[in-house]
């Protein structure tokens, strides 16, 4: 019969074994000492080129980046291995390069994809155009690939399924996704809608959409939005 008590070897030993002799006081302070020396930060590895490539492949199998997002934390690591192994920087940053072209060569970086996709999924969450444009320059992309993702979302727009919402502009249907999210104005209990129209109006200006967008959105029936939000839930 299994005994709820019973304790693992490690436990067990331990129990059975006596109390050092000595200050206890002095053993507490020993044991808290050992514990920190435990819980030191690892020695930052030594940079070489298969380290970068180990490193990129490891990222990018995980996460989408950009080009300029996988520079920087290469760059981070090169920074490490030269204060703490003495690495030589320049040709770190050879090594970085030539991984960093392998891997746009091999399209496991590709900023024209990267861009597109993140705009799209900015967007269906309720992100406004210009705040989606000011993310993709934060992350390093050229300013005519942000444009080039925006256009295709409008072009994305302007071939919806529902008639009745083609052509829109993609900020009216991305507010209309960012109330649903946060349920705001038609997505309010009755009870509160008028009370609470003010605060949801201000929300979605925060989000960086514009009095006319935020006014037809608050003012709107859930029916009224939802082909707007079946197109940015296509797009």
């Amino acid at each position: 019969m299994h005994d709820k008590h019973r304790q693992s070897p490690e436990t067990s030993d331990s129990a059975r074994e006596k109390k050092p002799a000595g200050n206890a006081r002095f053993s507490n302070q020993s044991g808290k000492k050992s514990k920190a020396r435990s819980h030191e930060p690892k020695r930052p590895r030594k940079v070489t080129r298969d380290y970068l490539m180990n490193y990129a492949t490891w990222y990018l199998e995980r996460f989408a980046a950009s080009r300029a997002r996988l520079e920087t934390l290469m760059r981070g690591k090169i920074r490490l291995s030269v204060a703490e192994h003495g690495t030589d920087p320049e040709e770190a940053v050879q090594w970085m390069n030539s991984v960093l072209s392998v891997c746009e060569k091999a399209g496991f970086i590709n900023d024209d994809a990267y861009a597109k996709g993140r705009a799209r999924s900015l967007l269906r969450r309720g992100k406004a155009l210009r705040v989606i444009a000011a993310d993709l320059s934060a992350r390093g992309i050229a300013s005519d690939q942000v444009d080039a993702a925006l256009t295709e979302l409008r072009a994305e727009a302007d071939d919806a399924a529902y008639e009745e919402v083609r052509g829109t502009d993609p900020n009216i249907a991305a507010a209309a996704a960012y109330a649903r999210r946060r349920r705001l104005g038609p997505w309010r209990r009755s009870d509160i809608r008028d009370e609470k129209r003010e605060k949801d109006m201000a929300a979605l200006a925060r989000q960086g959409f514009g009095y006319d967008t935020a006014t037809r959105i608050i003012n709107s029936e859930i029916e009224e939005l939802e082909d707007l939000l079946s197109m940015i839930d296509g797009i």
